[in-house]
């Protein structure tokens, strides 16, 4: 004979297995606040994320059991989420459920920090692994963007840049002997290259120029940043200026996509009063 199952004993279960949520269990909903109520659980959630109660890989429990535990329809239950998977904190896996992710790296791009001061700046611990140093003869397009003689030579500086002992970025950096002669002599695996050249050689960088794009890792970028199978990498072309305007750096980082993103914040200027004038 088949078993009949009540609707009570269904809510029963439902509400067992809320009781084993202990990681949400300390989240309260306040239905009478001016916040909405996919907002209130959307930052609660954030906020466990960001304090390390739900790790990385943490599967979150199903949507019934949520919204039992919530008291909430699943459409206000979906907002949230949609909110916390915007922000790269959640993933949802067909067959899994949805992950807690590891929470990226925001490039804010109004900032001209260098890696390391941008790792500390957000409370992490910058490290490189040096790769290679070489002085060597530029490039025609390298020469002409430093406004180099023939025989003047560039640094060509290859670093694996880790945040808190994880690789995340892969970064190729060149910049003229011409401004910072006897660079070779200092320890770019354990000091801040903009440090070095702000302290030693009295150079500031004060304008840059970022070009960012999306792109499919070689062989090489996926073993140096460890990277997951099917991750793609974000590429930025950075040119880097002193504050009289000549050219200081050219530098291409390769950051890990999963753990990287950046945000552009633009602008939208006024039109004109003024006619348009013809040519």
């Amino acid at each position: 004979m088949s078993r009949q199952i009540t609707p009570t004993q269904v809510d029963s279960a439902v509400t067992r297995s809320t009781q084993t949520i202990t990681p949400l269990s300390s989240i309260r909903i306040d239905k009478d606040a001016s916040t909405p109520i996919y907002l209130q659980i959307a930052e609660a959630i954030g906020s466990l994320l960001a304090s390390g109660v739900l790790p990385p890989g943490y599967v979150l429990p199903p949507e019934r059991v949520l919204c039992a535990q919530f008291g909430i329809s699943r459409m206000t239950l979906r907002q949230a989420m949609s909110l916390l998977d915007r922000e790269g904190l959640i993933n949802s896996r067909r067959g899994v459920g949805t992950v807690v992710t590891h929470s990226r790296l925001r490039k804010q791009e109004q900032e001209a920090l260098s890696f390391s001061e941008e790792i500390r700046a957000r409370g992490g611990r910058p490290e490189s692994r040096l790769i290679s140093f070489e002085l060597a003869i530029p490039t025609p397009p390298v020469r002409d963007f430093f406004e180099l003689h023939e025989l003047q030579k560039v640094y060509e500086i290859q670093r694996v840049r880790l945040k808190d002992g994880e690789p995340l970025a892969l970064e190729f950096a060149r910049l003229p002997e011409r401004l910072c002669p006897g660079l070779e002599r200092f320890d770019l695996a354990r000091s801040s290259l903009y440090e070095i050249l702000d302290q030693s050689y009295g150079i500031r960088t004060e304008t840059c120029e970022e070009e960012i794009s999306a792109e499919i890792p070689n062989s090489r970028q996926r073993k140096l940043l460890s990277l997951p199978a099917r991750t793609a990498v974000l590429v930025i072309n950075r040119k880097a200026y002193m504050e009289d305007g000549r050219p200081l750096e050219l530098t291409r980082s390769v950051y890990r996509g999963d753990r990287y993103s950046a945000i552009i914040h633009s602008v939208r200027k006024n039109r004109s009063i003024l006619p348009a004038t013809g040519s």
